[in-house]
């Protein structure tokens, strides 16, 4: 393999995450936002994460809850980020934590209703910056580029494992 072609591949992947910089920047900017990507990928697996939708036994099986395990496995992202994330979602009161009934070792974490109105905006504003995007890119360019980040998250992965 040509160098170029590796140092193409390894710019391409830095301004891959400018594009996604620019899209936090976007809901953090957007009216009713003040919310990031991530923030906003940790509300909806909280809104959405149950057992079929979770990477883990440990999700719950009620509507609007999840563990903190579960947001762990479903974000890829470690244990302390999630832990971060959650102690200032709580603080600025977009979900609350409890402890399991049941299981005392384990933590529920609900939406609030402002939290879950944030879903619902965030979703909307999501929505829309995706459709004018897939406009401006085509459908099967946008398909393609689906594709293709898929497969390389993949190999990546892959070869990364070893």
């Amino acid at each position: 393999m040509k160098d170029d072609l590796k140092q193409d591949l390894l710019h391409a992947l830095f301004y891959f995450k400018k594009a996604t910089a620019a899209i936090s920047r976007f809901l953090v900017n957007a009216e009713g936002g003040g919310i990031s990507v991530t923030e906003l990928s940790a509300l909806n697996c909280i809104e959405y994460c149950d057992e079929k939708d979770c990477e883990t036994a440990e999700a719950s099986h009620l509507a609007d809850q999840t563990t903190h395990h579960a947001m762990h496995e479903t974000l890829a992202v470690s244990k302390a980020a999630v832990s971060q994330m959650l102690g200032s979602l709580e603080k600025r009161e977009y979900i609350q934590r409890e402890t399991d009934r049941d299981n005392r070792r384990k933590i529920i974490i609900t939406l609030t209703e402002k939290g879950k109105t944030t879903v619902d905006q965030g979703k909307k504003q999501m929505d829309a910056l995706m459709s004018r995007i897939i406009t401006r890119l085509g459908k099967e360019d946008a398909r393609h580029f689906v594709r293709l980040l898929d497969r390389f998250v993949e190999v990546v992965e892959e070869e990364v494992r070893g």
